[in-house]
């Protein structure tokens, strides 16, 4: 149990420095500014160790369906186990793109808190938050942040737009 403990504390403490960067090299595809703004937003609204899986596959963010997959140039996603606490930031291949990205994670939100599993498969804290998630676009960027109350994903909001 005791080295359970330490290795999941490693592991966490690896993930921590890999989404703040602690390797600062070149700029290059794993340090773009998709993963320097998740990790602005979640040192932003302080949740770092609901953090549980990262990924630049549009694919694993629920909200960026199939369709949408095509319409993204790239992105960095975070979750914890049931995705109620992420933060994804995606590159659309152009702004019209980036518009009809905005409007799949606004009918992500819409559906994820309307759904009818919605209260069974989350906690009364977990539902907070997930109602409480930002989505915003700035050009060709957009962003989903569910971290918290709406005052901590506010503060993540506009440290990805400071990055971005």
């Amino acid at each position: 149990m005791k080295n359970k403990k330490l290795f999941l504390g490693t592991v966490l403490v690896l993930l921590v420095s890999m989404l703040l960067g602690v390797n600062v090299n070149s700029a290059s595809a794993k340090d773009s500014k998709e993963k320097k703004a998740c990790a602005a937003a979640i040192k932003a609204t302080g949740n770092v160790k609901k953090i549980t899986y990262k990924s630049t596959t549009a694919s694993d963010f629920d909200a960026i369906s199939f369709t949408h997959q095509k319409k993204v140039a790239s992105s960095f996603f975070v979750t914890s186990d049931n995705m109620a606490y992420c933060v994804c930031v995606a590159r659309a291949k152009n702004v019209n793109y980036a518009k009809k990205l905005y409007k799949a994670f606004k009918n992500y939100k819409y559906n994820k808190t309307h759904d009818t599993y919605f209260k069974k498969d989350y906690t009364k804290s977990e539902q907070s938050v997930l109602k409480s998630a930002v989505y915003g676009r700035k050009g060709k960027y957009v962003w989903y942040i569910s971290m918290g109350n709406t005052t901590n994903n506010k503060k993540g909001e506009r440290a990805v737009k400071k990055v971005l």
